[in-house]
C-alpha cells in the first residue's frame, strides 16, 4: 500500500475523531446529560454535528486539499460552538448553533469540493 495514502488515512481519521470528541464534549457541557431523553436527542444532534466533517472524509477523496480544507472547517466549527455556547455573548438562543452551523458547514464543504474539482481539472 502507498505510504502517502496511509498517512492521509491517519490524518483523516484523526480529524474525524478529534472533531467528534470535542463537539460531544461541548454538547455535554452545554446540556443536561443526567436526563435519559437528553442522550436520545443528543445522539441525533451528535450525528447532525459530525456529519459535515465525517462524511466527506469517509468518502473516497484522496485529495490533500479536501482533507486540509475540511480540517479547517472542523477547527472553525469547534471554535464557533465553544464561543457561542460559553463565550461572553452566550444567550438563551445560543444552542441554535447546534442546528444551524452544520448547514453552513455543508455549504462550505460543497464549495470546497467544487474548488478542489476545478483545480484538479485545471492542473491536468
Amino acid at each position: 500500500m502507498n505510504r502517502n495514502w496511509d498517512s492521509h488515512r491517519i490524518v483523516r481519521a484523526a480529524i474525524i475523531g478529534v472533531y467528534a470528541i470535542w463537539t460531544q464534549w461541548i454538547a455535554v457541557r452545554a446540556g443536561e446529560p443526567g436526563d435519559l431523553w437528553w442522550w436520545v436527542v443528543g445522539l441525533f444532534f451528535f450525528v447532525w454535528m459530525v456529519a459535515p466533517i465525517a462524511v466527506p472524509l469517509l468518502v473516497w477523496f484522496r485529495d490533500w486539499l479536501v482533507t486540509i480544507g475540511i480540517g479547517l472547517i472542523a477547527a472553525h466549527g469547534v471554535y464557533a460552538y465553544e464561543r457561542d455556547m460559553f463565550g461572553p455573548g452566550a444567550r438563551s438562543t445560543s444552542a441554535l448553533i447546534f442546528v444551524f452551523l452544520p448547514i453552513y458547514q455543508w455549504a462550505a464543504v460543497l464549495l470546497l469540493l467544487v474548488v478542489a474539482g476545478a483545480s484538479r481539472r485545471l492542473i491536468r
